[in-house]
């Protein structure tokens, strides 16, 4: 395992090529194995603070696969792939999720993907000496903030729209709208829902300050200051920072962790602070995308 970094936590009974990529902090479980054959050019790149659970298996072909930062893989889940895989920050996934990327899949940053849910990019089974044509391998896309709330199916050669909801049990077999909110099998759009209300900066700024207020409660060695559009959160007698600003970002320096309430965007530095505070907030306050 020659491509990983030390920071992480893989159990000694993971299987993991050394063609594969491993960036710092992730944690990886009992008997999770990780595969890309040796003889292709392909290659696995994952990046920071991931957690792959007990059991998952990860076998990639030629198309390869990315995976970015503080995604959640839990137990018992296959992702398969032929073509090329991409899957972006912040996403989770239930255990016993199926994910096959032979006609290339790319995922999204903040997609949720609940237990039982199968993602596919192709269709094959009867044969073709035979007529069958029901065959095809075609790329699907999941855009950012997409939710499958559980044992939802996903057809191959589909779009899901940014912050759409699929409803448990949705056969998604066409492409979605983004806000929108599908139900049934074959999944059909639900005209009168919406989980989503519009929200301003400022109000971004203020929920943000009850998050570092409850944060700093359980921490003592954690403060806080605040102005009218500026929240830093610090160690004591140390020069780490996490600054929450409403603008774009403009400032990169090291120690300090930048988060902008406007674009979601912040300055990956991976301090313990950061990293602390960030796994206190990501699961569904709020999450945000490195600047790369």
């Amino acid at each position: 395992m020659k491509n990983i970094d030390e920071d992480n936590e893989i159990d000694l009974s993971a299987k993991i090529d050394e063609n594969v990529i491993i960036g710092k902090f992730n944690k990886i479980g009992k008997n999770v194995v990780i595969q890309c054959p040796k003889n292709i050019n392909a290659k696995i790149d994952i990046g920071d603070c991931n957690i792959i659970n007990d059991n998952t298996r990860i076998f990639i072909g030629e198309g390869g696969l990315t995976i970015g930062d503080w995604n959640v893989f839990h137990n018992d889940m296959l992702i398969i792939g032929g073509k090329s895989m991409k899957i972006g920050h912040n996403c989770w996934f239930g255990q016993n999720t199926i994910i096959d990327s032979s006609g290339g899949l790319e995922i999204g940053n903040g997609v949720r993907v609940g237990m039982y849910s199968q993602i596919w990019t192709h269709v094959a089974s009867g044969e073709l000496i035979e007529g069958c044509t029901l065959y095809g391998m075609k790329k699907t896309t999941i855009e950012d903030d997409v939710w499958l709330v559980g044992s939802c199916m996903v057809s191959s050669g589909i779009t899901l729209g940014e912050k759409g909801i699929c409803l448990s049990g949705s056969n998604i077999t066409k492409d979605t709208l983004s806000n929108s909110v599908y139900s049934g099998s074959p999944a059909k759009i639900m005209e009168k829902l919406n989980f989503y209300k519009p929200i301003s900066t400022i109000e971004k700024l203020n929920l943000m300050l009850k998050w570092v207020e409850n944060y700093c409660s359980f921490n003592n060695n954690v403060t806080f200051s605040k102005t009218d559009d500026t929240i830093i959160l610090y160690i004591n007698d140390t020069s780490e920072r996490l600054i929450f600003i409403c603008e774009e970002i403009k400032q990169n320096k090291k120690d300090t962790t930048y988060f902008s309430l406007k674009t979601k965007h912040y300055t990956k530095q991976l301090t313990s602070l950061e990293r602390d505070f960030y796994r206190f907030i990501y699961g569904y306050k709020a999450r945000f995308i490195p600047i790369i």
